[in-house]
């Protein structure tokens, strides 16, 4: 049996049990969803961000350290104590909001997507969003869940399921983060390189991480593995890589997020002969007569410009491979003064000990890899294969007889007829002769690189 009311009740006066037993009418409503969308949010080192406390902005976008993973982004269960049981309810007969279960809340979820609208996967969840991500800027967070309301006597009391969502666009703080020389990513295995006990080569082992006072190897705390040398080095001396260049050297500067989000260019560039890509790729194609400035212009903010300068006139070395003697060498070079020293090619401490060169704890060397100290502890492993518009010698099929070698200036103070080489993959340094004494390793000839 229905009850008929003649009299319409306003909201504010909702019809009791003492009235009605049952009311037919319409369905319950979720209202007032972009109020209620405002309360979805998350918690970042210990404190909730969310449009409803106005630290967390619906319309602009968030930034946040670069160094924050996706994880680090802990999304808040949306529950009923979200919702406001007379600003989030309507009911067109009047009936008042139920008292046992005003609303029913559903499970939380969200995504993340990148710029380009493409959703960040869930495995990627522990990945920054800084330095290096990939990910185009800014992201956009969208969390949802639904949500039913309840009256206390109508028929039908139940309301349709409404979802209730809010999007956040969220970025890293711009940074321009390092400088990768090419040689990280095309020989990412043969980065740094330790010495072992057996006086063998442990190559990107992090046991080896730390420089060998004897040995060398390992690399400063201005190189990042996978990601070359920090933009703002600590430990050179307020030098910034690159010092030391050849026709060929490319390096990369690596920004927070896409690289496609920057817009690169060379507002200085004496002589014309550096060139930069629109990932950020900076080619030496000859030497600079001075220091080169290339800039990064966020595109989503034009007045955001990262500038970074560099000077390779100090030392630029101009590679010719081939089998030659070390007479060969000096000709080639215009005279002896035009030659590299151990010390210029290689940072290995052998390079620094003309007298001790056959000490046994250190016949094995390398390179650190460091700003500011040579040329192959800048740039790394410098083959053809590493530096392809390059002139250093291919990489060998066969490594035992590497035919890296490259002559030094220095003479052997106590034996004239013992030269230097280095060893351009790893900056092994050792004593070679000027005459043939094997076959194995060609002693007698090596290639010659020279200063410029």
């Amino acid at each position: 049996m229905t009850l008929c009311i003649l009299t319409v009740s306003q909201k504010s006066h909702a019809l009791t049990a003492h009235t009605i037993n049952i009311i037919v009418g319409s369905k319950p409503k979720v209202v007032d969803i972009t109020a209620a969308a405002k309360k979805h949010g998350f918690i970042l080192n210990g404190v909730f961000y969310s449009s409803s406390t106005h630290n967390l902005s619906d319309t602009n976008i968030n930034e946040f350290d670069g160094f924050t993973k996706l994880s680090d982004f802990i999304i808040k269960n949306y529950t009923a104590n979200d919702l406001d049981n007379s600003s989030n309810y309507d009911d067109a007969e009047g009936d008042s909001i139920s008292h046992s279960q005003p609303f029913a809340v559903g499970q939380t979820i969200y995504q993340w997507f990148d710029n380009n609208g493409i959703r960040i996967a869930d495995s990627d969840k522990l990945n920054i969003i800084g330095c290096g991500s990939g990910y185009a800027m800014p992201l956009t967070l969208t969390i949802t869940t639904s949500v039913k309301t309840y009256s206390e006597y109508g028929n039908p009391n139940e309301s349709e399921a409404v979802a209730i969502t809010k999007l956040y666009k969220i970025a890293s703080k711009s940074k321009l983060c390092y400088a990768k020389p090419y040689s990280t990513e095309s020989k990412s295995g043969y980065q740094w390189v330790g010495i072992n006990s057996a006086d063998g080569y442990n190559w990107n082992d992090p046991n080896f991480s730390q420089p060998n006072p004897n040995n060398g190897g390992g690399y400063s705390v201005d190189y990042v593995p996978n990601w070359g040398y920090k933009a703002n080095p600590a430990a050179s001396s307020g030098k910034i890589f690159p010092t030391t260049g050849f026709s060929g050297a490319k390096f990369q500067l690596v920004m927070t997020g896409a690289q496609t989000d920057y817009e690169f260019s060379i507002p200085v560039n004496p002589g014309g002969n550096v060139s930069v890509d629109d990932q950020g790729y900076i080619t030496l194609n000859d030497k600079p007569t001075g220091a080169v400035t290339i800039n990064a212009k966020l595109i989503r903010d034009n007045n955001i410009v990262h500038q970074y300068t560099f000077d390779v006139t100090r030392m630029w070395v101009v590679p010719h491979n081939g089998k030659y003697t070390y007479d060969q060498a000096v000709q080639i070079c215009n005279g002896q003064d035009n030659m590299l020293t151990m010390a210029d090619l290689s940072n290995s401490p052998r390079s620094y000990d003309y007298y001790n060169l056959t000490s046994a704890d250190h016949i094995s060397n390398s390179y650190t890899r460091k700003i500011g100290d040579s040329v192959f502890g800048e740039w790394g492993w410098a083959t053809k294969n590493s530096y392809p518009d390059s002139n250093w010698r291919e990489d060998p099929i066969d490594t035992a007889t590497f035919s890296g070698r490259y002559w030094t200036k220095e003479i052997n103070k106590t034996d004239s007829q013992w030269g230097f080489v280095v060893h351009c993959h790893d900056g092994y340094v050792v004593s070679y002769s000027f005459r043939l004494i094997g076959s194995m390793y060609n002693s007698s000839y090596a290639n010659v690189v020279c200063k410029k």
